[in-house]
């Protein structure tokens, strides 16, 4: 089993009232297994930011494993390893 570390900023922070879990996954998993893991475990409203329709992952969220984008990465299929940091935010603008 792998441990991996995952923090929540903003709407995320808010809606699961936890700053950051810790969560153990088979070697392997990608990114979209463990968000499906923590909508699992920590319900709703976590699950209304994270899919759209229920299935479909939201389009507006922004995820970073060991402080890279997943969109410079493989996505929603990226591998996951024992010891990774994900970042689970939304889209924050500022003036």
């Amino acid at each position: 089993m792998a441990k991996v570390y995952v923090k929540f900023l903003s709407r995320f922070k808010e809606a699961v009232r936890k700053e950051f879990v810790e969560v153990s996954i088979s070697e392997g998993h990608a990114i979209e297994d463990v968000l499906k893991h923590l909508c699992d475990q920590l319900g709703e409203p976590l699950r209304s930011l994270v899919f759209k329709n229920g299935a479909t992952v939201a389009g507006n969220i922004i995820v970073f494993i060991n402080g890279r984008n997943i969109v410079t990465l493989n996505g929603l299929k990226t591998k996951l390893e024992d010891g990774d940091q994900i970042i689970l935010s939304t889209p924050v603008a500022g003036g």
